[in-house]
This record gives structure tokens, C-alpha cells and sequence, in this order.
């Protein structure tokens, strides 16, 4: 299955969905007329062959411009476990995870936090202590590894980083060492530059940044960081002293528990949350796990610093609105769209030449990445 690629319905490659699957032993050949540059990424769709490596990074350069310096930067995490094991668990609620990631928000620790309380209204709704990534990663990989190193490169050079988060579930930090990073394309679209501290990538999602090295016979690191903080893979460009980044503060997981106590009922099921502020406005990260403070607030970026360079309104004729709402079950582990689960309908049947507007509202305590299939 293709992300980003502007393709036929029919070339989809999600089986039983849009095609059939690929038999074993059998080659199946993919044809579609190229359309556009950028960065992209593909991956199986086959079972949970995605989750043990079954991916890949794929470049369009346009026709006339090539950047003089590229890396490109395939994030992933990877569990000793077997994936089809780890599935299980998180349907039995088991705390092993968060043990395993030091991550179980004690009595004893919620006393000397102040937060009593907010553990005994937890234990009355029958709440699990919530952390940010349910799944504990042995390690954090970019292009396979914890951690690589690129060529060497001159101070002032620019380089662009094309950054895709190829993983299972983490979502990730992003930072530079040498300074500030300027994010220049969107899911494989250019935007306007615009110049950050950090970012956070969604699970799927591609950024292309540009970082400048600022002087020669250093190694600045360009570090992701899984957004619950148990580890980090790191991408050293040059080859000189390498400098590390400071890194990321920690979360204050008793102060999002408390925030979370008024939207769910007892037994683990969520209220409406009336939040009808857009992404643009909310910072997620920020409402449900509130961070350490830090001498100087970090620019962070959000959706609404991402701005086309050129016009993309759709033709002015009517539309046809397509609301989903996002629900499920922490306990049980049970997620729907619209009060159904997606083996139940999975479809969604448009025509050709419409203009659809579809609305998004996501009333559990989960991040949920969505995405388009077959929609050329």
C-alpha cells in the first residue's frame, strides 16, 4: 500500500479492500502514471507484516530541481515481541507494558505528587493508568537502526531531511542539535518554510525538513524521540565531534490523568468531549500529557503553520459532508467509527467528480492517525 501517491482506485494494494491479495510465491505488478514529486512511503497491508519491517521509502524528484544535499530518514520501532502476541495483551488491559517503561503511576507516587485523588477517582471508573503509547519498544530505529551517520558536510550547508515515521504506533519528537529546523513539505506537498524547535510526527505521516550545519568537525543530531519518552534513534550529520541534543523534558502523567477524569464514565467508555477546536488551534500533546516546564518555551509546530504556496479550494460546486465519530473502549480495547467496528463497515462509497467534506471528531483519549485509501 502506497501513502501519498496519487494513484487508481484498483492500485490501492490493500487486500480484500480495493484488490485482491498478493498469492505466496506469486509476483503482482503494480501500473499507475506518476504525477507528482515528492516524498512517499509503502508498506504491507497484509496482517502485521508492517510491524516486523515490511516497508520502504520511495523519492520523486521534480523533472528541473534536486536538492544538492538529502537524507532521507525512515523512523520505525521495533518489539522482540511477537506483534501478533502484543495484540493480544493490549485487549487483556495488562499494566506489563507500562511496568516494562517505568511508567505505572503508584499510590505511593501519586501521594508525593499531590494527586491522591485524581488515583482513587482513576480506580473508581475502573481506569487503567494511562500512558501516552500503550505498546513497550525494545528500540526505536532510522533507516533500520538506532542510530546512523551521513556523509560529511560543509558548515552552511543545507540539508534536507526527508522524514517518514514508518512505525507500528509511536508518534515521535523531532529536534536538531545545530538548530533551528525548517519544515518545507507536508505529506509529500510543499508548504511555506517555516522555522521550529521541535515537531511531532504522526504515525504515517512525512515531513521534509531543511537544517543548516553550523560549523565543520561537528556532528549535530538530528534526534526522534518516541512521544512517551522510553528511548530515541538519533541521525548524526558529519562526521566530526558529535553533538548531542538536550533533549525532552518529562510528562506529568498525574496532571493529564486529571484532566482525563472528566471524560470518562465508569467502565472505561468516554463522554462527548464538546472539544470543537480544530488541530489547527490544539496542541494535543499539550492538553493530555501537560510537560515539565522549561526555562525557555520551545517553538512547536502546528498545523496551522502549514500553509500551501499555491491556491488548493476545491471547484465551487456542492458538496456532500461525511461525519465519522471516533469512539471506543479503553478496558476491552475495542475502537469504532460511528458505534461500529471497522470489520463491520469499512467502506465508504463515493462518486466520481463529488466534492466531499469529511468531519472527524475523536471523543476517546486516544490519537488516532487517519488516512485516505483509494481516493484517485
Amino acid at each position: 500500500h502506497w501513502h501519498g501517491l496519487l494513484l487508481p482506485n484498483e492500485q490501492d494494494g490493500v487486500p480484500y479492500l480495493t484488490t485482491a491479495p498478493v498469492k505466496a510465491h506469486s509476483t503482482h505488478k503494480y501500473e499507475f502514471v506518476i504525477r507528482q514529486n515528492g516524498t512517499y512511503w509503502y508498506h504491507s497491508h497484509t496482517m502485521l507484516q508492517e510491524q516486523v519491517g515490511m516497508y520502504g521509502a520511495i523519492v520523486i524528484y521534480d523533472r528541473d530541481a534536486r536538492p544538492a544535499h538529502e537524507e532521507v530518514l525512515l523512523l520505525s520501532d521495533w518489539s522482540n515481541e511477537n506483534p501478533h502476541q502484543i495484540e493480544r495483551s493490549l485487549h487483556y488491559a495488562t499494566d506489563w507494558y507500562m511496568i516494562k517503561k517505568n511508567a505505572v503511576q503508584s499510590y505511593a507516587e501519586a501521594i508525593g505528587k499531590g494527586h491522591f485523588s485524581t488515583k482513587v477517582e482513576n480506580e473508581w471508573k475502573r481506569m487503567h493508568a494511562m500512558d501516552v503509547s500503550d505498546v513497550y519498544y525494545d528500540r526505536f530505529t532510522v533507516n533500520g537502526a538506532p542510530e546512523r551517520q551521513s556523509k560529511t558536510y560543509k558548515k552552511g550547508d543545507k540539508v534536507r531531511l526527508r522524514v517518514i515515521n514508518g512505525s507500528s504506533s509511536s508518534y515521535f519528537w523531532l529536534q536538531y542539535a545545530g538548530g533551528k529546523i525548517k519544515v518545507v513539505a507536508s505529506d509529500g506537498m510543499e508548504v511555506e518554510p517555516v522555522a521550529v524547535d521541535r515537531l511531532i510526527i504522526g504515525v504515517s505521516e512525512i515531513y521534509d525538513v531543511e537544517v543548516t550545519i553550523p560549523e565543520e568537525g561537528k556532528s549535530p543530531e538530528f534526534r526522534a524521540t518516541a512521544e512517551d519518552r522510553p528511548g530515541y534513534s538519533s541521525f548524526w550529520l558529519g562526521e566530526g565531534e558529535k553533538v548531542h541534543h538536550s533533549g525532552l523534558p518529562s510528562l506529568k502523567y498525574f496532571e493529564g490523568m486529571k484532566m482525563m477524569n472528566d471524560m470518562m464514565t465508569p467502565g472505561g467508555n468516554m463522554h462527548d468531549m464538546g472539544m470543537n477546536m480544530s488541530l489547527q488551534q490544539m496542541d494535543m500533546n499539550a492538553v493530555m500529557y501537560p510537560e515539565m516546564e522549561e526555562r525557555e518555551q520551545p517553538v512547536t509546530l502546528n498545523y496551522a503553520m502549514l500553509k500551501s504556496p499555491v491556491k488548493t479550494t476545491l471547484p465551487d460546486t456542492p458538496f456532500r459532508e461525511l461525519h465519522f465519530e471516533l469512539t471506543g473502549n479503553m478496558r476491552r480495547y475495542v475502537w469504532t467509527v460511528n458505534n461500529k467496528t471497522i470489520s463491520e463497515s469499512d467502506k465508504i462509497q463515493i462518486k466520481a467528480g463529488e466534492n466531499i467534506r469529511i468531519i472527524i471528531t475523536n471523543n476517546s483519549m486516544m490519537r488516532h492517525p487517519i488516512h485516505l485509501h483509494g481516493m484517485w
